[in-house]
């Protein structure tokens, strides 16, 4: 990093700096024995901080049943850590002050900085994380380095930010390149001149590396990289890839799923236009979120891996599933050839580099009904949805959805454990069961009678029965459909293979 023009942006006299009440604030939340009413009538001195955080925290947002009408009994009320949260919050955006004739986005800066608060603190409660609250304050401060390096640098870095066309993504390695320094950990030396606590100035240092964090603030950390990609996905034209990394990462990271992470992005976006209102930021307007997730999920549908040369990887079956040339026209799924080649190089890459193969299998066994009742248009209607559900549950685990014929589709997955497959099938099956009544004709002819079959094998190499073979595979997930069959109860039927 170069170091005279580090100093030169530290050293900046119009750098921001925290209001006298948000310093104390965060010398009396550091002591674990914090007197709540000291701290209350901190809050309070500051009369127009004291409107804002009691307006913030009778909205509806907090969902509080009895209003609050002093700062004392809200943190009665919400605890230390949602006033804590909003006090420094709104601190912090009153620190963030630039002339809008500057040239600078405030509006993309806010929108990714309020977007990502709210989507870290949701992602950590659905995670059941403690530190909810520090997670939104991180959000909302993670790029603080680039209003630093902006006020400090101006047109120097002005012309980066110009280099970057509204990529965020290309910003780090174009400050690297043209200034030797980047935001994150300009960001960081600001937050610890500051004085502020160690699981702030985490965030801020490697919310674009999340994996580099140490590993004793790695869960905020990631929680925050969480949020930025919940940005991309309410703020992108084509929300399906950005959709497709959150899915993965939030069941990497957290073992959050699909079908719980569309529910809290539906939280996130109702959150982020009130919050929007509340601070006074403009973000820009905001989108349908449930226009946005059926746009990501159908685009999803039709995504395909990169090709490569090499058969022993995911490229390589890429290329080998390409050169079938088979994918049905309908659903968007891989046709039987693709079936045939995708698990064929599952086991094989599982004799010589481990992991397990898994198929889930699923029958549309009432599709000839709904035909019957609402013509092709229904039984089309009810074929795509159900394709659409198996993308999103199991493309982020790497999985192959094909059709194979009719109303069965089966799911090849090379190196997933058995919890996570179980897990996705139980997750597409609630999606199911919730997306079917929605399915119906123009003329309001729906999908009545759902009978679905879901049959589930996996072969592990550690275990006694060793691998097998494609057949067994196959063989051990047609049986769990019988078994499923044979019950004969309506709705999803799921069966695990012995």
């Amino acid at each position: 990093m170069e170091a005279a023009l580090l100093e030169e942006v530290l050293a900046c006299p119009s750098l921001p700096s925290l209001p006298a009440v948000a310093v104390r604030v965060i010398e009396l939340t550091g002591d674990r024995n914090v007197s709540l009413k000291e701290l209350a009538d901190t809050i309070q001195n500051d009369q127009g901080l004291s409107a804002k955080v009691l307006r913030t925290v009778n909205s509806s947002y907090y969902g509080l049943r009895t209003r609050c009408a002093t700062i004392n009994k809200a943190l009665v009320l919400l605890g230390l850590g949602p006033v804590k949260a909003l006090a420094l919050g709104f601190s912090l955006v009153a620190s963030q002050q630039i002339d809008p004739r500057s040239g600078f986005d405030l509006v993309a800066y806010w929108r990714r900085g309020l977007y990502t608060a709210v989507a870290s603190k949701s992602i950590a409660e659905a995670a059941q994380k403690s530190f909810a609250d520090e997670a939104f304050l991180a959000g909302l401060l993670q790029d603080i380095g680039m209003m630093a390096m902006f006020q400090a640098l101006g047109s120097r870095y002005k012309e980066v930010l110009q280099a970057t066309g509204g990529d965020h993504g290309k910003l780090v390695r174009l400050e690297l390149e043209s200034l030797d320094m980047q935001h994150p950990e300009v960001g960081a030396m600001l937050a610890e001149r500051w004085r502020l606590p160690k699981e702030l100035v985490m965030p801020v240092r490697f919310h674009e590396r999340p994996t580099a964090a140490p590993v004793e603030c790695a869960d905020i950390v990631r929680c925050v990289a969480l949020g930025n990609i919940a940005h991309d996905v309410l703020t992108e034209p084509d929300p399906s890839q950005a959709l497709k990394r959150l899915y993965a990462k939030a069941e990497q990271w957290f073992k959050i799923t699909p079908s719980t992470m569309d529910d809290t992005l539906k939280v996130v976006g109702q959150a982020a236009k009130e919050m929007s209102a509340l601070f006074k930021l403009d973000t820009g307007a905001a989108q349908d979120v449930e226009q946005v997730l059926s746009r990501a999920h159908a685009q999803l549908s039709q995504i395909r891996p990169p090709m490569s040369t090499n058969p022993a990887s995911e490229d390589g079956l890429a290329k080998l599933l390409a050169s079938d040339g088979n994918v049905d026209p309908l659903t968007g799924a891989m046709a039987r050839s693709a079936f045939d080649t995708a698990i064929k190089w599952a086991f094989g890459v599982c004799k010589t580099q481990g992991g397990g193969v898994g198929l889930v299998q699923v029958s549309v066994d009432c599709l000839e009904q709904a035909t019957a009742r609402g013509g092709n248009e229904l039984g089309d209607q009810v074929l795509v949805g159900v394709a659409t559900l198996l993308h999103k549950h199991f493309i982020p685990l790497g999985g192959v959805v094909c059709r194979l014929n009719g109303g069965l589709f089966s799911v090849v997955l090379q190196g997933v454990a058995r919890p996570a497959i179980i897990r996705a099938t139980d997750e597409f099956r609630i999606d199911l069961e919730r997306g079917w009544p929605g399915w119906r004709t123009q003329t309001g002819v729906a999908a009545d009678g759902m009978a679905v079959s879901v049959g589930v094998a996996s072969r592990d190499p550690q275990e006694p029965t060793g691998v097998g073979s494609p057949s067994e595979l196959i063989i051990a997930a047609a049986r769990a459909i019988q078994k499923c069959r044979e019950e004969g109860a309506a709705g999803v039927r799921t069966a695990m293979a012995a």
